[in-house]
């Protein structure tokens, strides 16, 4: 019975966090972050390495987990390591809780 339940605890922690899409919304190169719909909810990245993506870029990988994350760009190829900042369900909170620099691309509009 231990045996058993020892496999079972050991293939559920050796199984990889499911990879969901995350479509960009909302880029600023300028300070290395951007909004992304994940489908019900937004999230906030600050980019470590990699292309900066564009408005419109599907990007695939665990997209709500904590720490440095590697997400696969889907629609121009390549990848970029970042950071998950904030979960939101409004694009509005995410771009007024962004950096300064960040919200003077708002400003105005």
């Amino acid at each position: 019975m231990r045996r058993t339940l020892l496999c079972v605890f050991l293939a559920v922690v050796g199984i990889p966090a499911l990879a969901a899409d995350a479509k960009a919304v909302w880029v600023d190169p300028s300070c290395r972050c951007f909004i992304a719909d994940l489908g019900g909810e937004f999230g906030f990245y600050t980019w470590r390495s990699g292309e900066a993506p564009s408005d419109g870029d599907v990007m695939e990988g665990n997209v709500t987990a904590e720490g440095l994350v590697e997400l696969t760009n889907k629609t121009k190829g390549g990848s970029n390591a970042v950071y998950v900042m904030a979960l939101s369900p409004t694009v509005h909170s995410l771009i007024h809780s962004s950096p300064a620099d960040c919200k003077r691309r708002w400003q105005g509009k």
